[in-house]
């Protein structure tokens, strides 16, 4: 079974997902909105338990998928090793979540 990521090193995910941000939106400055959906998809938090971290994730992929502008023809782009990541990247944002206390 896999173990989950401590709180304690959510906050290096959250730093990690910071920095991902900001190549996709350089990617997709330079019109290259397939390669910042995969780099969106790569190295998403892996068995974390926090919701910062799924959240921001979430965040930075959905913004690549906006992108897109012919989605019909995006799988064709996506190497197969990417469905499984984009599914469950789907499935937790459909998934209710509890509300976070600031």
């Amino acid at each position: 079974m896999a173990e989950f990521v401590e709180a304690d090193n959510a906050e290096a995910i959250i730093t990690r997902i910071e920095h991902k941000s900001r190549k996709i939106e350089s990617l997709l400055k330079q019109h290259k909105p397939v390669e910042a959906l995969k780099t969106a998809l790569e190295g998403s938090p892996p068995n974390t338990k926090d919701e910062r971290c799924k959240s921001a994730n979430w965040i930075v992929v959905h913004r690549a998928i906006m992108a897109i502008k012919d989605v019909d023809s995006l799988f064709s782009y996506l190497d197969p090793e990417y469905y499984d990541i984009l599914m469950k990247s789907q499935l937790w944002n459909s998934q209710p979540k509890p509300s976070l206390q600031l």
